[in-house]
């Protein structure tokens, strides 16, 4: 009778809290959330964990957009694919937070920049997957040689490591030293709606 009480306690608990959140315990979830990221039958692939400790993400398909950038004269909404399609660069680097060389693969920010129409004394926020900001005029950016990273070490960077694309700097540069400029799991390039320092 106990063991009765306790799982009809239990699911009546379940019930309510999913009452609570506005789920539907019928329905599939329409992002991904702690609570849904445990198998849901609608989702099309693993979710990945966010490296932010955030809830768990679903990893963009091969035709869906990895990185958009907005504000330039042409709006960008790229995939992996045509976002490797826009040049190569490779560099060795120390990395500064996991204090190893590492080689990282990618398009140089201002290949990105230019293709988006952003002039050169713009001002950009960098927004990551967990909407960390990072805000500075382009010209130090592409002085210092920011890369979008795609790949490090010849593969794919996990969603735990700061992929699937990330920004990095080459040694001994103006902003390889400027820790918070290292934006992880880059999602978006948006020109600010501020004048640019000094113009």
């Amino acid at each position: 009778m106990h063991n009765r009480l306790a799982v009809g306690a239990g699911g009546l608990v379940a019930l309510l809290v999913l009452a609570a959140c506005g789920g539907d315990p019928g329905s599939a979830p329409s992002s991904p959330s702690p609570s849904s990221s445990a198998g849901a039958a609608t989702q099309t692939g693993p979710s990945t964990t966010n490296p932010y400790g955030a809830p768990a993400i679903d990893p963009a398909g091969p035709d869906e957009p990895i990185l958009k950038v907005d504000g330039g004269s042409t709006p960008l909404a790229l995939t992996m694919d045509q976002l490797n399609a826009l040049g190569s660069t490779e560099i060795t680097i120390d990395e500064p937070f996991v204090k190893k060389r590492q080689t990282f693969r990618g398009v140089p920010l201002a290949t990105v920049l230019q293709k988006a129409g952003v002039p050169d004394t713009a001002t950009i926020d960098t927004v990551a997957l967990n909407d960390y900001r990072y805000a500075s005029a382009v010209a130090p950016m592409i002085g210092s040689q920011a890369l979008i990273a795609t790949e490090r070490d010849g593969a794919p960077i996990p969603y735990d490591q700061g992929g699937p694309i990330r920004i990095v700097f080459p040694d001994g540069t103006p902003l390889s030293t400027v820790l918070d400029a290292w934006n992880w799991s880059l999602a978006s390039i948006t020109v600010a709606n501020r004048p640019t320092p000094g113009s």
